[in-house]
C-alpha cells in the first residue's frame, strides 16, 4: 500500500510490530476514549453488519467524517490543513501540522492515525507501527489503523500477523475493498510455505 520495498526489519521495528500486534488481539478489552462522538457507537455496529441498514461508503465515510472532527475549531482546521498535506504529498508540512494537532489534542486517535500515515511517506514504519498503537488505544475500533498495520506486517513478510490483523479489520468493517481478496492471498502463501517445508 505505502511501501513498494522494505528493507530488512531492524530488531526495533520487530518488537514494534510484535507490541501492537499483541495490543491489537486484546482490543475487545479497550474502551473507546471517552472523548469520541457517542453517534460513532451506533454507526459502526451498523457498518460490521454485512446487510447494514444504508449504504457502506456512505457509513463509512460518516464514521471517517466523525473521526477527524473536533469540538474545537483550531484543532478541526489543523486537521483538515494536515489532510490537505498529506493529498498534496507534502509530508514535512502535514508532519508539523499534525504534531501542533497532538500538542492541543494529546487524546485524539485521528491525529496518530494521520501522523502514521505521514511516518509511512518518510519511509519510518517503526515509527508508524508505534503510532498506530496509540490509535488504537484511543480508538479500538479504528478499522483503518488496524487494516494499515496488517499491511505493514504484510510488507515485512510477517505473514501470519497480516492475516490475523486485516481479519480483525474486515469483522469491524466487511466492506473494506480489497481486503479479503488479501487475506485468502496471505492464506494461500502461508499453505505453500508449509507444504514446501514439509515436503
Amino acid at each position: 500500500m505505502w511501501l513498494n520495498q522494505v528493507p530488512d526489519a531492524s530488531a526495533y521495528e520487530m518488537r514494534a510490530l510484535d507490541d501492537v500486534f499483541a495490543l491489537i488481539l486484546t482490543l475487545n478489552r479497550i474502551k473507546p476514549h471517552p472523548s469520541l462522538p457517542k453517534r460513532l457507537g451506533p454507526l459502526l455496529s451498523d457498518l460490521k453488519k454485512p446487510l447494514p441498514s444504508r449504504d457502506p461508503k456512505e457509513l463509512a465515510e460518516l464514521v471517517h467524517a466523525l473521526w477527524i472532527s473536533n469540538r474545537d475549531a483550531k484543532a478541526e482546521q489543523l486537521m483538515a490543513d494536515a489532510i490537505a498535506a498529506i493529498d498534496q504529498q507534502k509530508p514535512e508540512q502535514a508532519k508539523e501540522l499534525i504534531e501542533k494537532l497532538m500538542r492541543l489534542c494529546p487524546a485524539w486517535s485521528e491525529a496518530y492515525y494521520k501522523r502514521a500515515i505521514v511516518a509511512l511517506m518518510l519511509n519510518n514504519p517503526s515509527e508508524a507501527v508505534s503510532l498506530l498503537g496509540e490509535t488504537v488505544r484511543l480508538e479500538p475500533r479504528h478499522f483503518a489503523a488496524i487494516s494499515l498495520f496488517g499491511q505493514i506486517c504484510l510488507d515485512h513478510n510477517r505473514l501470519h500477523e497480516a492475516r490475523a490483523a486485516l481479519q480483525i479489520a474486515l469483522e469491524m468493517n466487511p466492506h473494506l475493498k480489497g481486503v479479503a481478496d488479501t487475506i485468502s492471498a496471505i492464506h494461500r502463501k502461508l499453505i505453500a510455505e508449509d507444504n514446501r517445508l514439509n515436503g
